[in-house]
């Protein structure tokens, strides 16, 4: 079988969790099954260069379409609107793979396109975005794609219930995959000294839905204690923005750190706080927790479904509660590192493989049943 992936979320460095999520999976796929050909596409002026993961397999193809994004991103949406693929246009496969939301054009109906959710908070709450963001999803046609794509595949229960409430999808076109060890796989990072750090650590300062003021907040109370005088704060993803703004002394940024960077980060914090408001999986708790570091997490979205064993919970509105959370994280023993599920992965590829030969028996009454009931 020739599976035609999206492959420009693996070579993005920006995309964080997405990223790294997106490369193991199709890692696992094209080691999983050698005998199926991974053909994967790219776009932009320069040809990025794929994982040595991914690079180095016999079975994996790069395909390189040498057109600065921009352009390529108003050639799909026109693809769009006159129902033209642009990612079969040349490329003949037998099915197809999207890792994420993106410009792709109207998926062709006689393929089976398999498309993976991460999370429909841009839906749930459209506040926490930038009008920029905003207009990129209308642009992507993002619920188009959604209610296009042939199967569907969620990251959490909590991602596959929420694309049934929203779009009415029937619950056997979206399956859940389990998520293994990311940034440990693709680094060959397994075991980290910690040098025992003062200071907590949280992420997206720039990004409202991360809520890093409830993370400040509990901090600086926690520092009014003379036992936690100590204690500092580092806040990854803080923009240039928030470089000029006078923040205290005991709160550092870090504004795009490498993926080796974020492990060291993760590896020597004392703690890690997760107060977001939404999140479809948690990865970052699964991350820093790998490395044994406490982690406080926010009671809602997934977060209280998928967060790792050990993690204490706080409601994300209540900053009190993460002072207390974040006192027992910061005095109770050592944790081990957390028993990652080496095999999660490979469940997650055969999930995959599965639905996209399952697609093509019930392809013509799904794209019926979306364009009757969803059309825009």
């Amino acid at each position: 079988m020739k599976l035609l992936v999206d492959a420009r979320p693996i070579v993005d460095p920006h995309m964080g969790g997405v990223s790294r999520v997106a490369r193991a999976l199709i890692f696992a796929y094209a080691e999983t099954f050698p005998q199926d050909e991974l053909i994967c596409v790219t776009t932009g002026w320069r040809r990025p260069i794929l994982p040595d993961a991914l690079r180095l397999r016999p079975n994996v193809t790069h395909r390189h379409y040498r057109i600065p994004n921009k352009l390529w991103s108003i050639f799909a949406w026109l693809s769009s609107c006159v129902h033209c693929s642009l990612l079969t246009a040349h490329l003949s496969c037998d099915a197809i793979f999207l890792p994420n939301l993106g410009f792709i054009g109207a998926l062709p109906q006689h393929i089976p396109t398999v498309l993976l959710l991460h999370d429909l908070s841009f839906l749930i709450e459209p506040r926490w975005f930038t009008w920029q963001q905003r207009l990129w999803h209308r642009a992507v046609r993002a619920q188009n794609l959604i209610r296009s794509a042939t199967r569907l595949l969620a990251v959490s229960e909590t991602t596959k219930q929420d694309a049934v409430r929203l779009f009415g999808i029937p619950t056997d076109r979206i399956a859940v995959i389990p998520i293994g060890p990311t940034l440990s796989a693709m680094l060959g990072v397994h075991e980290v000294f910690k040098t025992n750090g003062h200071y907590v650590l949280a992420l997206g300062a720039n990004d409202p839905r991360k809520n890093v003021a409830t993370a400040i907040e509990s901090v600086r109370e926690l520092r009014m204690n003379e036992e936690f005088r100590d204690v500092t704060l580092t806040i990854v993803g803080a923009s240039k923005r928030h470089d000029r703004m006078s923040l205290p002394e005991w709160i550092r940024t870090v504004t795009r750190p490498s993926d080796r960077e974020l492990v060291k980060l993760y590896a020597n914090a004392a703690a890690f706080l997760y107060p977001s408001w939404y999140e479809g999986y948690g990865l970052p708790l699964h991350e820093a927790a790998m490395f044994g570091t406490p982690c406080i997490a926010s009671t809602s979205g997934a977060l209280p479904e998928t967060a790792p064993s050990g993690t204490l919970f706080a409601n994300p509105a209540k900053p009190h509660e993460w002072v207390e959370a974040l006192r027992m994280a910061l005095t109770q023993p050592p944790r081990p590192p957390l028993l990652t599920n080496d095999s999660a992965w490979k469940e997650a590829a055969t999930i995959l493989r599965e639905q996209t030969i399952d697609g093509p028996a019930t392809l013509l009454n799904y794209h019926s049943y979306a364009g009757c009931r969803h059309r825009l």
